[in-house]
């Protein structure tokens, strides 16, 4: 799989990084303790001493301190670094330290916060918090911030940030970089310009090496690609994330209906999207709900009421396997050897079609497989269930009349795995599919729901040989 980001881009942020000095995860997590003593001891010069980390350090043990001590710490931390650090802090602590800070501190940090972050803050505190801050942040900022709540949740408006330079086209080199000097310092990157007309509309893309290293008296339509990658505000962050692994790009620029330029998204908001992302993904297919906070901030009944929903739904389709196996026990008294070989029967048809649908839904998400291909894929899944289910089936044979020395029943179990097998990957590719088609993500159809269908559909088939070959009607 392609890398979000090169290994010299990677260097290249290494490099632009604060100058903070670094501690690791583990070691800082380590000393929590220390820094609670400290805390308690109010020995503040030692907790300074403490501090000394990259604000994602600091953020991550803040995450896991009392609210009262955050509050302290906050106070102790200058306001640049506080600053990264609240922005790194989850959405809930966030909302849990403004709501008791009435500090001028706390409201000078969520005012020079990035437009983007500030918008996701803003989108999850209660009403009185906000309104709170909307009286002390500045009209420039609070501008900014209520034009990206202006666009729909998960999408490229609400994730841009409107803080870039941008530059004209009829600019020269000179000119240029007077302007990045004069504004560069407020622009969340400034490794990509974009170069617009005087309507704002979108004309080309020019790196700040590329300037760097021309002539002063060139032009910048001269220098620049007129070839740009571009997003809508409407589309969608997961279509936004893909543009940005697809093109190793830094930043890449949001344009309006009109093609006007307003905003950018960076690379680190992509990661986070991301996660998220993944994270909903990996719920979801485990047939857990996406729960709004994290574990420890959501309630029992909260956490109950994400997952019971789906175990409801699989109670229900479970009672068709019993009521199957009910309709059978005539066939299972006259040879009751074949009760013994369900359970691996139909354990083994549910993880061959999860491996299916796991490999169909994951090719989905992230464009490597699309709903056009369906039938191209159908049938290498079909074929593959074929394969597997001869070799399986083989060894099932061998290995049933093993145990009860029954070739009859043997042969009732080595088909049953040659046909469970390929209906299984048949459902495991086939469904995925279905539900992308009609609109949905195909993560909905969490493994236990494919899981539970492939195990009534194989006792239904195992009966149905086992009657055939003896000879009983159903």
């Amino acid at each position: 799989m392609k890398l979000l980001i090169s290994s010299i881009q990677l260097s290249f942020i290494w490099i632009l990084l604060p100058d903070f000095v670094m501690i690791p995860s583990m070691e800082l997590m380590e000393q929590k303790e220390l820094i609670e003593k400290q805390l308690e001891e109010k020995d503040y010069p030692a907790l300074k001493e403490s501090l000394q980390a990259h604000p994602a350090e600091i953020a991550e043990l803040m995450n896991q301190l009392d609210p009262e001590d955050r509050t302290l710490i906050f106070r102790l931390l200058s306001k640049d670094i506080a600053v990264e650090v609240f922005e790194h802090i989850d959405s809930n602590v966030q909302s849990e330290i403004l709501s008791g800070f009435h500090d001028a501190k706390l409201i000078g940090i969520v005012d020079a916060m990035s437009p983007d972050d500030r918008a996701r803050l803003i989108d999850e505190l209660p009403a009185l918090v906000v309104k709170k801050l909307r009286m002390t942040m500045t009209p420039q900022e609070w501008n900014a911030t209520s034009t990206l709540l202006g666009y729909a949740e998960d999408t490229a408006g609400r994730m841009m940030t409107p803080e870039f330079v941008d530059l004209k086209d009829h600019m020269t080199v000179r000119e240029a970089l007077k302007r990045i000097r004069r504004i560069g310092k407020d622009s969340e990157t400034i490794y990509y310009l974009y170069v617009t007309d005087v309507t704002r509309h979108l004309l080309g893309a020019v790196s700040l090496r590329r300037i760097v290293l021309s002539e002063s008296d060139m032009m910048i339509r001269d220098i620049m690609d007129s070839e740009v990658i571009k997003v809508s505000t409407d589309d969608d962050q997961e279509a936004v994330a893909g543009v940005v692994k697809d093109y190793d790009f830094l930043a890449v620029p949001v344009v309006d209906k009109e093609s006007r330029l307003v905003g950018i998204i960076t690379v680190d908001d992509i990661i986070d999207v991301m996660e998220e992302e993944a994270t909903e993904d990996i719920l979801k297919s485990s047939g857990v709900a996406v729960a709004e906070k994290g574990y420890f901030e959501s309630s029992l009944l909260n956490n109950f009421s994400k997952r019971i929903g789906w175990l409801v739904l699989l109670l229900i389709m479970n009672t068709l396997s019993g009521t199957i196996i009910l309709a059978n026990k005539e066939l299972l008294a006259t040879i009751v050897a074949l009760s013994a070989f369900m359970p691996i029967l139909i354990g083994t048809g549910g993880n061959t079609g999860s491996q299916s649908a796991t490999v169909v839904i994951r090719g989905l998400a992230v464009g490597e497989i699309e709903v056009k291909n369906a039938m191209r894929i159908l049938f290498r899944e079909i074929l593959l269930g074929v394969m597997i289910g001869l070799l399986l089936g083989a060894g099932a044979t061998l290995w049933a009349y093993w145990l009860q020395g029954d070739w009859m029943v043997s042969i009732i179990v080595g088909l049953s795995f040659v046909f469970v097998m390929t209906v299984s990957t048949t459902l495991g590719t086939f469904l995925p599919f279905v539900v992308k088609r009609i609109g949905f993500d195909p993560a909905l159809i969490a493994t236990p729901l494919i899981t539970t269908t492939i195990d009534v559909t194989s006792l239904l088939i195992y009966f149905k040989i086992a009657a055939l070959l003896i000879g009983v009607n159903l």
